[in-house]
């Protein structure tokens, strides 16, 4: 009875591959599971050169004997998670160049106003004024080849809208897929962008709006900090939420601003000049001595955030 309780390591390691490679050769596991297979195979040779050294020893917990070897194969398969988790995690960091989508699309004169939409996933943003025309609107995607990435313009009545829409392929990525992207938008100078709306899940943000007509601004940050230069003379409204990160915004010369805390925000630690800005009791943010504003911002930060106005000339 001992000697089969003590060789149950390999049948049920057998049995448990088998499987496995049966799964994955019928295409029912996902591609990245067989992958994180296929790399784990050397785990194997860990196992028999620990089953050569244990043997069929045992040990006593909690007055019960257990095979040793058993043990081992659970802290192995543990230690085996931790391994995969951290690779995950090291390669999430990475930024992808491997799918690359690029729009460019030149504004008719008959063209008054764009909107600009994009639902992200983990993806950096920077957006800026076009470098090549005034009228012209362009983006350029780069990232993984396991995420889809479609760009639909749609024009009419004098509007016209630029939608990006980036999803994920597999539930688990294989590892060589997994990272982070980046979305570069050129925005028009000489159209008046009614509507900037960024939405990514995880990614900093850069955007550069001074010199730029924009009327309202929506951007929702995860794990990102974001970066916002203000447009300088235009009446801008906009609702900023930045999740696990800092916001920072650059207000040019002479722009009344004022910022309002969103309902269920952290209180945010603030770093502002406070010769110029008044802070007031329920968080709101906003130029002294003034009732007027050409710029207003409902934000919700976290808690453990820094809130950051930099006036500069």
């Amino acid at each position: 009875m001992t000697t089969a309780r003590g060789n149950l390591l390999w049948p049920l390691l057998v049995v448990a591959l088998g499987a496995a490679w049966l799964l994955t050769a019928l295409d029912a596991v996902p591609e990245a599971v067989g992958d994180v297979l296929t790399r784990a195979w050397p785990a194997l040779l860990v196992l028999l050169g620990l089953e050569l050294l244990i043997g069929r020893r045992r040990i006593t917990l909690a007055g019960r004997a257990l095979p040793l070897n058993l043990l081992t194969l659970l802290v192995m398969l543990i230690a085996l998670g931790g391994i995969v988790a951290l690779a995950y995690r090291e390669q999430g960091d990475s930024l992808r160049t491997d799918n690359v989508q690029v729009f460019d699309q030149a504004l008719d004169a008959t063209l008054s106003r764009v909107e600009v939409i994009a639902a992200l996933q983990r993806t950096a943003v920077t957006a800026g004024p076009s470098e090549q025309d005034a009228r012209s609107l362009a983006a350029t995607y780069r990232g993984s080849r396991g995420h889809t990435v479609r760009m639909a313009w749609d024009a009419q009545a004098g509007a016209g809208t630029l939608a990006i829409d980036e999803t994920a392929g597999e539930a688990i990525p294989r590892l060589e897929d997994y990272g982070r992207a980046t979305l570069a938008l050129a925005l028009p100078e000489k159209t008046v962008i009614g509507l900037l709306r960024l939405d990514s899940k995880a990614g900093d943000g850069a955007l550069d709006l001074q010199t730029l007509q924009i009327e309202r601004l929506e951007v929702t940050l995860k794990d990102g900090t974001l970066t916002v230069t203000l447009p300088a003379g235009e009446v801008l409204s906009g609702r900023l939420r930045v999740e696990g990160g800092d916001l920072e915004l650059r207000v040019p010369p002479q722009v009344a601003l004022t910022i309002t805390l969103a309902e269920g925000s952290g209180e945010p630690a603030y770093d502002y000049n406070d010769l110029r800005y008044d802070l007031l009791r329920d968080g709101t943010l906003k130029l002294e001595n003034t009732d007027e504003f050409q710029v207003g911002l409902t934000v919700w930060l976290d808690s453990s955030a820094t809130l950051r106005v930099i006036d500069f000339e």
